[in-house]
């Protein structure tokens, strides 16, 4: 740190190009470290982003297709009643702690208010194996033309919609013989 004795004693503008000097010897080095956090940062959040996803499969296996549901984006636009935060503000916030279990009372608190009871673990929607409304893939497809979906979690999406389809886990929707799934 500067001082007011530094200045009186160096003048101003000696401390000036010291400063300079230092910004130009050290610059591409603190930019360096810079870039190096933010990839770091990266990666932190991803890996976070996969834990809270992977909890999420385990503790409520029908989250994915909640998480498309308009009820649900209309339902997290009010404001929580105890705290009066809007929920999709805490839920956000949530997400970006990593804080799995959070995250998770977001999509139960959800179901209880909808007065649906979660998928049980071991049902079957067992091992994430969600069940899937016509509905909800009417919506997603919505979403992603209106660029609220990227192309990763699109691909992600029909992957997940072709084994679906496969395995009967479609409600409202055609069997592989064209007749209507039930």
């Amino acid at each position: 740190m500067l001082t007011r004795q530094d200045l009186d004693n160096f003048g101003p503008e000696l401390l000036d190009v010291a400063q300079r000097a230092a910004q130009h010897a050290m610059g591409p080095e603190l930019q360096r470290l810079h870039e190096e956090n933010q990839q770091l940062q990266g990666q932190l959040d991803s890996a976070a982003k996969m834990a809270i996803d992977q909890y999420l499969d385990r503790e409520v296996p029908n989250w994915r297709a909640i998480n498309v549901d308009e009820r649900f984006h209309s339902w997290l636009l009010q404001p929580e009643p105890y705290s009066g935060i809007i929920r999709d503000r805490l839920l956000k916030d949530a997400a970006a702690a990593g804080n799995a279990q959070r995250v998770i009372n977001f999509f139960r608190g959800y179901l209880a208010a909808a007065g649906q009871a979660p998928a049980p673990r071991g049902s079957r929607a067992l091992a994430g194996k969600p069940i899937y409304e016509r509905g909800q893939i009417t919506q997603m497809a919505s979403m992603r033309r209106r660029g609220q979906i990227g192309d990763a979690e699109w691909a992600a999406w029909e992957r997940e919609l072709c084994q679906a389809s496969k395995e009967g886990r479609i409600r409202g929707g055609l069997n592989s013989d064209g007749n209507p799934v039930t």
